[in-house]
């Protein structure tokens, strides 16, 4: 669960190379579940500035590379304006779009009733 916008401090880079130490030591992981301030991730509109590292990049390489699925709590995506198609006002609108999913809470919880290990970053 990853509840830190990428524009505070390093959390979002620290997730990303958790995640990546995971897998470089033979763990799967299934899901990201992005909640609060963390849905800034899920932002297709991020424009990171030369020198800092462009998150939203990190986290499409990573779950396109090990098939992770990306989920975003739907209620704090669209409380903070990061919106798919379907909830956009209009279709160009939208800023959250594949790898990234809009789900419920009940996925998070679903995850972790099937014997998933939960860290939050």
């Amino acid at each position: 669960m990853v509840t830190k916008s990428p524009f505070d401090a390093r959390n979002a880079h620290s997730a990303l190379s958790f995640c990546a130490a995971a897998i470089e030591q033979g763990h799967s992981i299934t899901q990201v579940f992005f909640y609060q301030k963390g849905v800034h991730n899920a932002s297709s509109l991020l424009q990171p500035n030369a020198d800092e590292l462009d998150v939203y990049s990190k986290w499409c390489d990573l779950a396109k590379k090990h098939a992770i699925n990306l989920n975003v709590c739907v209620t704090a995506a669209s409380r903070r304006g990061v919106v798919d198609a379907q909830l956009a006002p209009e279709p160009n609108y939208a800023n959250l779009v594949w790898p990234f999913t809009q789900v419920g809470l009940t996925a998070y919880f679903e995850a972790l009733n099937n014997n998933s290990v939960n860290i939050q970053l």
